[in-house]
C-alpha cells in the first residue's frame, strides 16, 4: 500500500473541513429559525393578551357606538379634526387605535408573522377600520397625515387575505385535520 502524497492529503482535509463547515452552517440556520419561531410565539401570545386586555376590550366595545355617533352627528365628526378636542367617549378608542398601530407596525416590519395575526383578527381589523375610517381621517387632520396609516394598511392586508380565500382555506383545513381530538 502506498502512502497518500501531501496533495491528496491536503485535498481530503479541505473536503472534510468544507463538510464540517456546511454541517455547522445548516445547524446554525436551523437553530436561528427555532429561536425566531420561539420569539414569534412569545410576541403572538403578548398580542393576544393585549387584544384581550380590559383597555382594548373597552375600545372594541365602543366602536359600534362611536360609528353610530359619527354617522349621526356631523358636527361631532368635524370636531375630531381639532387636536384639542379629546372627548371622553373617544378616549377608549384612541387607546385601542394606538395599540393597533403598534401591532400593525410589528406585522408590516416582520416582528410577527402576518398570517398568525390575520388568521386570528383579520375580520376584526376590517370591521374596526370600516367603522372608524371617518373618525381616523378626521384625526389625521388633527395629528398629521400618518395617524392610523399602519392600521389602515393592516386592515387593507386583512381584506386581501379574506378576499383571496386564504382565511377560509385555513379554517377549512382545520376541519380536515387528521389528528385525533
Amino acid at each position: 500500500m502506498t502512502p497518500l502524497d501531501s496533495g491528496w492529503t491536503a485535498a481530503l482535509a479541505s473536503l472534510i473541513s468544507a463538510l464540517v463547515i456546511t454541517i455547522t452552517a445548516v445547524a446554525a440556520f436551523l437553530q436561528l429559525r427555532h429561536y425566531r419561531n420561539a420569539n414569534e410565539i412569545i410576541v403572538y401570545l403578548r398580542l393576544i393578551d393585549q387584544m384581550d386586555s380590559p383597555e382594548l376590550q373597552a375600545g372594541r366595545t365602543s366602536v359600534r357606538a362611536m360609528a353610530e355617533k359619527i354617522a349621526a352627528d356631523p358636527e361631532y365628526l368635524a370636531r375630531l379634526a381639532d387636536p384639542t378636542f379629546i372627548p371622553d367617549d373617544f378616549r377608549n378608542i384612541g387607546i385601542m387605535l394606538r395599540a393597533l398601530e403598534h401591532i400593525s407596525v410589528l406585522v408590516t416590519r416582520g416582528g410577527i408573522a402576518e398570517n398568525l395575526v390575520l388568521a386570528e383578527y383579520a375580520d376584526v381589523f376590517i370591521a374596526m377600520w370600516d367603522s372608524l375610517r371617518p373618525a381616523i381621517v378626521q384625526r389625521r387632520k388633527a395629528f398629521g397625515p400618518h395617524t392610523g396609516r399602519a392600521f389602515e394598511h393592516l386592515a387593507m392586508r386583512s381584506r386581501r387575505y379574506i378576499d383571496s380565500g386564504r382565511m377560509q382555506r385555513e379554517y377549512d383545513a382545520l376541519e380536515r385535520d387528521p389528528r385525533p381530538l
